[in-house]
């Protein structure tokens, strides 16, 4: 009984590594007829569950392989990432440390420990605990990546880059530090340098829409406005926001002075839904066509919507100061 009970624990275990859960499933249910007590095949059906999303389910296996084996460090590890799956980082954070008193050099865990602790704010701890991992192993890429992330909230952009940076040159799939690394160059406005981070992305990833968005924004830095239309044209491709997407090229058309061409797009945006910015665009493209009435009509509009927003209050000044004859002929909503 024993060899076949390990026989088939190999073949499940192929099956899931091969993305075959239904078959895997059904494996670990035979191994469970043949023995009711293999923690093994508990595990392995709470790790079916846990990757299905079925997180309330891998849990009640978990706790069934205690029942058997009160210490079992896998059933400890697939619990803490089920309790994160339901937004349980307090019992996720439970089972994690747990898994550190049975294994105390585990990298892997330090790091998820980390993490949990980086979403419920305390960063100090965080920091700890992904250094922690490091000292275990150098060049873990999500422990640099936590530290980057940690850099990045508490406005150290240096220090994010530096860790974003060692992610790329370490990692099998460097496609996440280098994007953030990416993203850090865009917002100091070293455009070029950024644009040379997301063509790695591409090259990685062509169908990266994040990369084709954030390479479109540096072009239109650039200003060269036809290329930072064609990027954000991929982009949509790829699953971009369409809103954001046809608003951002709707404002590129602007800048080539094409207010047709801008206007058609912003309508495009507003038709699949109600998009602040895409309104503000069509308010410029009234304001560029000398029709500050149908302008200023839109940003009244928007005021009503969105009372208090600062950008909308500042174009209706301009708008205003502009064309100062038209406050008292055309209607205003309430701001």
């Amino acid at each position: 009984m024993e060899r076949n009970v390990v026989s088939l624990g190999k073949i499940a275990h192929k099956l899931k590594r091969e993305g075959k859960l239904r078959e895997a499933e059904e494996i670990y249910m035979q191994i469970l007829r043949i023995d009711s007590d293999s923690v093994y095949a508990l595990v392995g059906l709470g790790d079916l569950k846990r990757r299905a999303r079925r997180f309330e389910d891998a849990v009640e296996y978990y706790k069934r392989c205690f029942e058997i084996e009160r210490n079992n460090w896998y059933a400890f590890a697939g619990l803490g990432d089920a309790y994160r799956g339901l937004g349980d980082l307090d019992k996720a954070l439970k089972a994690w440390y747990h898994c550190l008193k049975l294994r105390p050099a585990d990298h892997k865990t330090m790091t998820r420990v980390a993490d949990g602790l980086r979403k419920k704010g305390k960063l100090d701890d965080s920091k700890e605990f992904y250094f922690m991992a490091l000292a275990k192993y150098p060049l873990d890429p999500y422990a640099l990546m936590g530290l980057g992330q940690i850099a990045m909230e508490q406005g150290d952009d240096d220090e994010a880059l530096d860790f974003f940076e060692r992610v790329a040159e370490i990692s099998d799939n460097p496609v996440i530090g280098l994007t953030s690394a990416a993203n850090i160059l865009r917002k100091r406005k070293a455009f070029k340098k950024a644009i040379a981070l997301y063509e790695k992305v591409l090259r990685f990833a062509p169908g990266n829409s994040h990369a084709w968005h954030g390479k479109a924004d540096c072009l239109r830095g650039l200003k060269q406005f036809p290329s930072a239309i064609e990027a954000w044209e991929i982009a949509l491709e790829h699953g971009m926001d369409k809103r954001a997407g046809l608003t951002r090229i709707g404002d590129s058309y602007i800048s080539l002075n094409e207010l047709d061409l801008a206007e058609a797009s912003y309508k495009k945006a507003i038709s699949m839904g109600y998009y602040k910015y895409a309104y503000l665009g069509i308010s410029k493209v009234h304001a560029r066509k000398d029709h500050p009435h149908k302008a200023l009509e839109v940003l009244s509009m928007l005021r009503h919507r969105e009372s208090g927003d600062q950008r909308i209050s500042e174009e209706s000044g301009k708008l205003l100061e502009r064309y100062p004859e038209i406050a008292q002929s055309t209607p205003l909503y309430p701001n």
